[in-house]
Formats: C-alpha cells, structure tokens, sequence
C-alpha cells in the first residue's frame, strides 16, 4: 500500500492545517537544500580553484538544468497519482543528494551533484501547490500558498544562517552533509501520517489528457502566459542576486561566513518571511472584490522592489545596504506567493500541477539557471576594469529584471476576468 493510499495514523493528517504545515516545511529544506551552496562560495572557490564562471554553473545551470526539465514529468505524476508518495520520495532523494554534494572534490563532481539535487527538487512545487489547491478555497489560497512558500523563505535565511556558522567552525563539507541529512526524518513522517487528499471536481474524467492537449489548454490563455513569463523574467534578478548576495557581502563588505549567514541571512530573510504572509494576507481581502489583484498586486511590487536593491549596492556601509535590501526583500515578497496562488486561478485541478511545473521550467531556465550564470559571467567582464567591484555592477543589472516582469502582470491583468476559472 502506497504513503498515499495508507489510512492516517494521527487523526489530524487529514486536517488542512496539519497538511500545511508538513508542506510548509518540505518547502524549508526544498529552497535550504537548493541555495545552501550560495552561502558557500567563496571556500569553495578557493579550495577547489574554481572561477566566477564556472560557480555560477554550479549553483545556477547545474541545478536548474534537470530541475526543469523533470518538472513536466514529475507533475504529470502528480496530477495523475499519488502527490504524497511522489513528495516524499523526491524529499528523501534530494535531502540525500544534497549530502553527498560536501564530498565532492572537483567541478565536474560539483556539478553532478547539483543535477542530482535538481531531479529530486523538481517534484516538490507542482504536487505540494496541487495539494493545497485542492484543500483550499480560492479565496483561502492566497494565504496558504504564501505561507508554503514562506517556509522556502526562512529555509534561505535562518537555514543558510545554520549553514554558515556550521561552515565557519567546521567547513563547508560539513555543511552541506549537515543540512541534507536534516530533512530525510521528514520525508517518513509526511509518508507514515499523510493520506493523498480528494481532487478537485472532474479530476477522475480529466486524467487521462494527453500532454499535449494539456499543454494546448494553458497556453491558449493569456493571463496565464503572461503570469508565467512575469515570474520567470523577474526570477531571473531575484536568483541571480541571491546566489551572489553572500559573496557580495565577503567580498566587498568583508564579512565573514558566520556574518553573512547571521546577520545578512535572517534578517533579510525574516523581512522576506513576513512580506510573504503580508502578502496573502493582503489578498485575502482584496482578492475577493476582483479576481484582477492577483496580478495588480505582483505587479506593483515588483515594479517598487527594484529601486531599493539598486541603492543598497552602490551603499558605502554595509548596515545601510542591508537595511534597504531588508526593505526591498518585505516588498517582493509579498508578491511570491499571490503570483503563485493566481496560477491556479487559470489552471483546473487536474491541471495544476502541470501547470506549476511549466511555470518552473521556464522560470528556472531563466532564473536558476540564466540568473547566477549571467551575473557571475558579467562579473567576469568586468573584474578586469573594476576588479572586486565588477560584483557590485553586474548584481546592479539584475536589480531590474523585475521592473520587465512587472509589465506582463499588467498584459496578464488585461485579460484576467475573462479567462478566470473561479
């Protein structure tokens, strides 16, 4: 008997609270294990020898590569099978992966096990957003998903804190062993207390779609399209400015790991954690009046956010820097998860998760993949006219993606009433 068939052993599992909180901490250790090697950069540099370039491979393309592209597969495993028996065993599998990352010796090693940890990340978004769909209502969703990927926030802040103070006194191997192995214990209590909630209604007519009526069906919309080239663009400077934020902070501000990890980490992190219950909180209110501040409200903040990580890198102090990037992570937070919520707005139930995954995909290409890459190769450009500066300028172009994101929530917005599935 499958983890999603098995009767629940507690009498909350069946309870949406409980469910949410259980995803809610998957989705920890998901963005932990994923931007853990963030915070590890420069001892990895400098063991290993490694370059601007080929680091930005190894957190961005290595782990985006096959984290986008199992996305469509593993979604369709969702939307067709058990979600909970598909989390838990990706969770088991990346949490492992991650562990074995710390006993690389070389860059092509580094770079393997960033795919392998990509492959088992990939089925975590589209069947937990798909669970949660089916639990909540639209107008509930928004605060739902949003604490989900509040969750994601703090395992990026107050994880990557753990990681680089673990660093600090025992190194990097040590730390990413360490906060791989943390998350297997939750994969088997999600498999031995969670039973697979009902699907939405038409889901069991719905299944047996073909992919590509599927895929069809999406992109037919408008909103849609333009809600997920929105995320996807302005992913882009988001990833790409938090994968480089630590060695921003080393290099130029000369803190330490432990001082990245603890000061720069939760706190920013904890602002972000909040604009992303703010965020569907707000919703929660406005998103009953029209269906449109699903994507006015993204687009606002995203349009807003830009102008304070652009000061905050040409900063002289780093208190100052980090107090505007404090700002600037509360107001972009508070769109994550209504731009995320307002995905399923467009998508039937048995369309979600496929639908979350193409959102990865692209969003990862562009953002996981592209982000860290572009700004560690733009870094590079520049090193030989800026030197350690060349960081500060090529993390100051990605600072406005997002302002281009913001452009196709408002295409999207256009639209909305007509396509909205609510």
């Amino acid at each position: 008997m499958s983890a999603g068939q098995r009767p629940a052993a507690a009498g909350a599992a069946n309870a949406p609270a409980y469910v949410l909180a259980l995803l809610t901490m998957v989705s920890f250790f998901n963005y932990l294990d994923r931007m853990v090697i963030a915070i590890l950069l420069e001892p990895i540099k400098l063991e290993l020898g490694l370059s601007d370039s080929q680091l930005g491979l190894i957190v961005g393309f290595a782990f985006a590569m096959l984290y986008a592209t199992m996305g469509l597969p593993l979604a369709r495993l969702a939307d067709r099978h058990s979600r909970i028996t598909l989390l838990t065993v990706c969770l088991a599998a990346w949490s492992a992966m991650t562990a074995l990352t710390g006993l690389a010796r070389n860059f092509t090693e580094l770079f393997m096990a960033r795919m392998a940890v990509g492959i088992g990340e990939a089925g975590c978004g589209p069947a937990a957003h798909s669970i949660l769909g089916d639990l909540y209502s639209r107008e509930r969703r928004p605060l739902a998903i949003s604490i989900f990927q509040a969750g994601g926030v703090l395992g990026q802040s107050a994880g990557l804190a753990l990681a680089g103070i673990v660093a600090h006194l025992w190194g990097w191997r040590a730390a990413l062993v360490t906060v791989g192995v943390l998350g297997i214990p939750l994969a088997l209590l999600i498999a031995f207390t969670v039973r697979e909630p009902a699907r939405g209604a038409g889901h069991a007519q719905a299944s047996p779609e073909s992919m590509l009526a599927t895929l069809r069906a999406l992109f037919a919309r408008p909103p849609l399209r333009h809600l997920i080239l929105g995320v996807s663009i302005a992913a882009f400077g988001s990833y790409g400015m938090l994968q480089w934020m630590p060695a921003f902070y080393i290099r130029l501000h000369g803190l330490s790991l432990a001082e990245v990890g603890g000061y720069v980490g939760a706190m920013k992190g904890g602002a972000s954690v909040l604009g992303t219950v703010f965020g569907g909180l707000v919703l929660t209110r406005l998103g009953p009046r029209d269906v449109r501040w699903e994507l006015w409200w993204p687009m606002a903040m995203f349009s807003i956010s830009p102008l304070f990580y652009l000061v905050s890198f040409i900063a002289a102090d780093w208190h100052v820097a980090l107090g505007l990037q404090m700002i600037g992570a509360f107001i972009a937070a508070t769109a994550g998860g209504v731009a995320l919520s307002a995905l399923q707005t467009y998508a039937e139930p048995h369309r979600r998760a496929t639908a979350l995954a193409i959102l990865m995909l692209i969003s990862s290409l562009l953002g996981l993949g592209l982000g860290p890459v572009v700004v560690g190769g733009l870094s590079d450009l520049l090193a030989p006219s800026f030197g350690p500066q060349s960081l500060r300028y090529a993390l100051m172009g990605a600072a406005c993606m997002p302002l281009w994101g913001a452009f196709h929530f408002w295409r999207a917005s256009r639209s909305a009433k007509r396509w909205s599935l609510a």
